[in-house]
């Protein structure tokens, strides 16, 4: 299939659609609370895990890359879904290691205890996690993945590229909604690619037609543009409510000095861009008076990795510290860099 085919495919796929707890594991609880304020405000949260928030509306989950911090999405994620307002996301695109999360966001708060799994059970490398992700595509997950795809709803996941592999972009709802015999091998696949730079799961000789190559943002490159987030551009001007997880810190004068150099050269993202700054979605969200909320860590925080490509002890602290804000909810805030945010 030309490119050019399976660029017009996945444009078909991403046309405006429609509308569409206790997390447990067997090597760790919820923490308690530490202090008053924390004990309040978890006795406030009454999840009913039935049902979605009553005040429900279209809305994406975009998710960053951030290697071993992408615990913190995956922390800020199960602690939101604790307090039942997490809302179930029409849209959740991930970069890079964030894609071991997506899947199972996507499919509602029964995915939470994978996430658990993932990053706060102890793990010998970066690939034993992607393959404890692997294990929990169950046929139950995949299924809810491709009624959810036939929906409306959509999962996107995209690789980056690397002096070794080209960037590609994977519709892995439309894999699931195949039902090829290969569709869970090939979720398998991008899901290891998710956590390195090496392996290249190839669109042209893959068994369902769901992924693209994409074009390399340069931008991404600049400092102060943080990492990448993913954002097809046929949802960069539907009617969503945006939430940003960037798995890393966002300094206040690297960003301002960024978007300030965006706006005096008028640089805007190009159609054929997938992969952008945060920087990027706010303005787009701002012409359009979208809502966008963004969640970063702070610069303050004194969680550090051993100098190791995979340190258990610091994804666990770290997911731990973010279930904690997530269940408290905060983090969230409505504007991109916030000085205030230490």
């Amino acid at each position: 299939m030309s490119q050019k085919a399976k660029s017009a495919l996945l444009a078909l796929a991403f046309l405006p659609f429609s509308h569409c707890h206790s997390a447990a594991s067997t090597c760790w609880t919820p923490p308690q609370p530490r202090t008053v304020e924390e004990t309040v405000l978890v006795a406030q949260n009454t999840p009913d895990l039935g049902t979605s928030p009553a005040n429900q509306s279209m809305a994406m989950l975009a998710l960053s890359d951030g290697r071993q911090r992408t615990a913190y999405g995956a922390g800020l994620l199960v602690g939101w879904g604790q307090t039942g307002t997490r809302p179930s996301f029409t849209v959740v695109t991930a970069v890079g290691m964030s894609a071991l999360i997506a899947p199972f966001i996507f499919v509602g708060h029964t995915g939470d205890e994978a996430v658990i799994d993932i990053f706060a059970c102890a793990a010998g490398t970066l690939h034993d996690m992607a393959e404890r992700a692997v294990s929990r595509i169950t046929p139950a997950v995949l299924d809810t993945i491709a009624r959810r795809h036939e929906a409306g709803a959509r999962l996107l996941i995209a690789l980056p590229g690397s002096a070794a592999r080209k960037e590609t972009i994977w519709d892995i709802g439309a894999v699931a909604a195949s039902r090829h015999r290969e569709a869970k091998n090939l979720i398998a696949s991008i899901l290891r690619a998710s956590v390195d730079m090496i392996t290249y799961v190839d669109p042209d000789t893959a068994p369902v037609p769901a992924g693209l190559v994409a074009m390399r943002n340069p931008v991404l490159r600049r400092t102060g543009a943080g990492e990448p987030f993913l954002a097809p551009p046929a949802f960069r001007t539907s009617p969503l409510a945006n939430y940003l997880i960037h798995n890393g810190v966002l300094f206040a004068d690297e960003g301002e000095a960024f978007a300030a150099d965006q706006a005096q050269h008028g640089k805007t993202a190009q159609p054929a861009m997938w992969l952008l700054p945060a920087q990027e979605l706010f303005a787009t969200a701002g012409l359009r008076h979208a809502r966008i909320a963004i969640a970063s860590l702070r610069p303050s925080l004194n969680i550090q990795p051993a100098k190791s490509e995979c340190d258990p002890t610091f994804m666990r602290t770290l997911f731990e510290h973010a279930f904690r804000q997530g269940r408290m909810r905060r983090d969230w805030r409505s504007s991109l860099v916030d000085p205030t945010h230490r």
